[in-house]
């Protein structure tokens, strides 16, 4: 089953075209790892999976409900209610945390549930502190952001992602931001993920981490998908020349 579908997507900035004409399917319990180099589109084709990004020409479908189809005119956008439940269905992990300064590590997983979600504080806090033992960050829950780690930081990003129980979770380079010291236990939870069958787009630069926790790896450059196939076939034994090209330097 497909949780998330991009078809014949199209994006542009001005005259930069960013995003030629991309299809990428992703199924329900599957990872799906995306490489490439900087420039090549990735972080882009995230942001408008994720809505952060409107898509010029193109077909989204999220947990079975249309984002955005295409027209004469070009990407048609869904109307409002439909756009705040496909928000709902999924989770978004950046690579500079994004965690609001001001707000605990228990307020910023909570928030949403209690506002958006409508969750009572009693069941949100429920919640919160299950995600934050799965985290190992059970003592953290009333520190705030300026007082944890880069890593510890990102940890409360995947734990706020996966409050609200989404159907598919992208994540945009997580470790980008860390001191190699901290990136591992940031990847140890990604993996724990992976192993429970949560259903992950992972934009990332770690190549060994994407051939032993991803089933699929997409390879993109210039705007296109160059090539895609299981995660350790396409690192151990690439075909395409570019994708050699691009891995020889790992």
């Amino acid at each position: 089953m497909s949780v998330l579908s991009m078809k014949n997507i199209h994006k542009s900035f001005g005259e930069l075209n960013v995003l030629k004409g991309i299809n990428l399917e992703v199924n329900k319990g599957e990872v799906v790892a995306v490489i490439g180099p900087s420039g090549g589109g990735k972080s882009t084709l995230l942001r408008c999976a994720t809505t952060l990004e409107t898509i010029d020409k193109g077909e989204i479908t999220i947990g079975g409900d249309t984002l955005a189809k295409d027209s004469d005119k070009g990407a048609v956008y869904c109307d409002r209610k439909t756009l705040q439940e496909i928000r709902g269905k999924f989770g978004l992990v950046f690579q500079n945390f994004n965690l609001f300064p001001h707000f605990s590590v228990r307020r910023n997983i909570t928030e949403s549930l209690i506002h958006v979600q409508k969750k009572s504080r009693e069941e949100a806090n429920q919640i919160c502190d299950a995600l934050l033992e799965k985290m190992g960050l059970s003592d953290k829950a009333d520190s705030y952001p300026c007082n944890l780690s880069g890593g510890q930081q990102q940890r409360v990003s995947i734990a706020r992602a996966l409050a609200t129980n989404p159907d598919i979770i992208f994540f945009d380079e997580p470790t980008s931001a860390l001191d190699p010291e901290l990136t591992a236990g940031v990847l140890k939870v990604i993996r724990e993920l992976a192993e429970e069958h949560m259903t992950m787009v992972i934009v990332t630069h770690e190549m060994s981490f994407a051939r032993d926790v991803a089933d699929r790896i997409v390879f993109m450059d210039g705007g296109v998908i160059v090539e895609q196939g299981p995660a350790k076939e396409l690192i151990n034994n690439p075909k395409s020349e570019r994708t050699k090209e691009f891995l020889a330097g790992y």
